[in-house]
């Protein structure tokens, strides 16, 4: 199976159109005719959808129903912010999101920047910016978290948590192990084409291991362009026994 992950809408088209039968195409159906899609998943080719679950950005065309509830900026990321997943608002939008793509055909989500609950444990120190309202608790993070996953998981969509290592040891720990069938991690070798710290590269290591031992199937995306640092990449999955690895030359996701 191959693995195209695209998240810029003029690439979209492109990397559903280059997807063969029984792979895999992660995409941002946002803007996206579903004509595409639909025509895509017809030829046999396993469409998930990007889910923004714990962030708002303000490129999205529903920024301003939900200004009022941003936590605060999303350091590194202009534009986005933290938002307050314990909003039922916020939660009948996850949920209305999702079922517009099941009905495209969608039959999974990229669900991203659950690490909101560790934010909400550690707190927001690192922002430079000064609260926009205070933080939920963690555990009214955790708990909307895993109501949106629950109604989302019944309409048959497999739910795949990027990052959110701490959230995810969370669910399993409190027995929902049946909700993780698939994880994403991003960068624990090579980030913007630069060998990320020691610590990071053991720390993640650490956790795609215990996903694995849980019977988790892993995937990971490693950014970087140079044949050695590919071929070392696929050594260290395949070392580990993490059997899906996506490499990209572009840190925005493209599809290439």
């Amino acid at each position: 199976m191959a693995i195209r992950i695209c998240f810029e809408e003029k690439y979209v088209k492109r990397t559903l159109d280059k997807s063969k039968k029984n792979d895999l195409a992660i995409i941002d159906p946002d803007g996206i005719d579903s004509k595409i899609i639909r025509a895509a998943v017809n030829r046999g080719v396993h469409v998930y959808g990007y889910l923004n679950a714990c962030a708002l950005e303000n490129e999205r065309w529903y920024y301003n129903q939900f200004k009022d509830i941003r936590i605060a900026p999303y350091e590194g990321w202009p534009g986005e912010y933290w938002v307050d997943v314990t909003s039922e608002r916020w939660k009948d939008h996850l949920i209305a999101a999702a079922r517009n793509m099941h009905a495209d055909c969608i039959k999974g989500l990229y669900f991203d920047n659950t690490d909101l609950y560790y934010n909400c444990i550690k707190g927001f120190g690192e922002e430079k910016t000064k609260m926009l309202k205070p933080a939920p608790s963690a555990w009214s993070v955790y708990t909307a978290l895993l109501d949106v996953m629950q109604r989302i998981t019944a309409m048959g969509m497999v739910v795949m948590p990027n990052g959110g290592d701490d959230f995810v040891r969370k669910l399993v720990n409190n027995g929902h192990r049946d909700l993780v069938k698939t994880v994403i991690q991003e960068s624990v070798l090579y980030s913007d084409n630069k060998r990320v710290s020691k610590k990071d590269t053991k720390y993640f290591t650490e956790y795609l291991d215990w996903c694995k031992k849980r019977g988790i199937y892993v995937r990971g995306i490693e950014y970087c362009k140079s044949a050695k640092d590919i071929l070392y990449a696929k050594a260290y999955y395949l070392k580990h026994g993490w059997p899906g690895l996506y490499i990209s030359k572009h840190h925005n996701l493209e599809g290439d």
